[in-house]
């Protein structure tokens, strides 16, 4: 995978979509043309008059001519007429107006920054790299499935009681301050516990909401995340080693990285090394992360040695999660309802 191709595609994409929307707005003005010739005359008539404006402020050096007011009163006459044509022949008054699958860039990409200038990533653009991202890197395409069940919409504290009740409560309300704010405040989670306790829920639940707001989130599983470096890593070739670079650049780089049910992968000493440098990495460039795991934190140290444990505790919120297994207890509430 290449992430300077995944951005070509996606520039390519837009200027797809704009030819497309371009050539149904041009459509429905030949239909439209047909179907209502005073409409026809009507946008004749403006066309003409845009041209004679446009002479006139060339004959006057490009200053503006006697009499435009009344010239820009005319168009907007006509813009009414045609308007109130349209809304007769059955058309919404809005019908020839300019396409956009997303009205805030206008199918450009972009958001104009404070000088005019489109140098802004859009939400539909930022969404779309996510996704072309999840498709290139496996698992992580899963993200989008995952959303549509594991959100705020569905959470529930129904399967918890006394301290665990408290426990989820408390990392609820982080996760709910945190995307609250777009996601803007810089923030690491550590969801860790009993099995089933709702860590990796909770982390999907932000993934939903910052996805939204148009972030850049990538998830993956421990397992599939080092797979993935692996196979990058002891590949032949350039093109291999390109791809491990520009793989590492986007988890280092994505606005929230989620890193699912970290102590199932096969540990050894590359494991351990990529572990440090991306928890390390990520912390120097402020990009939040959410780590679940079901080790307790001794396990944690035991397993990854006190410098990654150290960056972890240090740097991320840390949210004990316990309780009964919330899928058993779903799966015997199935079961029973389906003996009686």
């Amino acid at each position: 995978m290449n992430a300077d191709r995944i951005y070509r595609e996606i520039e390519q994409e837009y200027d797809n979509r704009r030819m497309e929307n371009q050539r149904i707005l041009q459509q429905r003005m030949s239909e439209v043309s047909d179907r209502i010739p005073a409409y026809r005359e009507l946008s004749e008539k403006s066309r003409r008059d845009g041209l004679r404006l446009l002479q006139r402020r060339l004959e006057n050096d490009g200053s503006k001519p006697p009499g435009e007011e009344k010239v820009s009163f005319s168009a907007r006459e006509i813009i009414q007429k045609k308007q109130e044509l349209l809304v007769r022949g059955g058309y919404p008054k809005d019908y020839l107006d300019p396409l956009y699958s997303c009205r805030d860039c206008e199918d450009t990409g972009f958001l104009r920054d404070a000088y005019g200038a489109r140098r802004i990533r859009c939400h539909c653009y930022r969404k779309r790299v996510t996704e072309k991202l999840g498709e290139a890197y496996g698992k992580a395409s899963g993200l989008f499935d995952l959303i549509k069940t594991e959100n705020f919409d569905n959470l529930s504290d129904r399967f918890y009681e006394g301290e665990d009740l408290a426990n989820f409560r408390r990392a609820e309300q982080l996760c709910r301050e945190f995307v609250s704010n777009n996601g803007e405040d810089y923030h690491n989670f550590l969801f860790y516990g009993n099995i089933g306790t709702g860590k990796s829920f909770l982390s999907v639940c932000m993934a939903a909401e910052l996805l939204k707001q148009g972030k850049e989130v990538l998830y993956f599983s421990a397992v599939s995340f080092f797979e993935k470096l692996a196979a990058l890593q002891f590949s032949e070739g350039y093109r291999s080693r390109d791809e491990l670079t520009d793989f590492r650049e986007e988890v280092y780089s994505c606005d929230m990285l989620i890193l699912d049910d970290l102590g199932t992968e096969r540990v050894n000493q590359f494991v351990l090394s990529e572990l440090f440098s991306l928890v390390n990495e990520r912390l120097k460039r402020a990009g939040s992360t959410v780590i679940s795991t079901n080790l307790t934190l001794q396990n944690l140290s035991d397993t990854y040695t006190e410098r990654v444990v150290s960056r972890i505790t240090s740097g991320y919120t840390l949210c004990k999660l316990t309780g009964r297994d919330i899928r058993l207890e779903k799966l015997r509430i199935q079961n029973h309802g389906n003996t009686q």
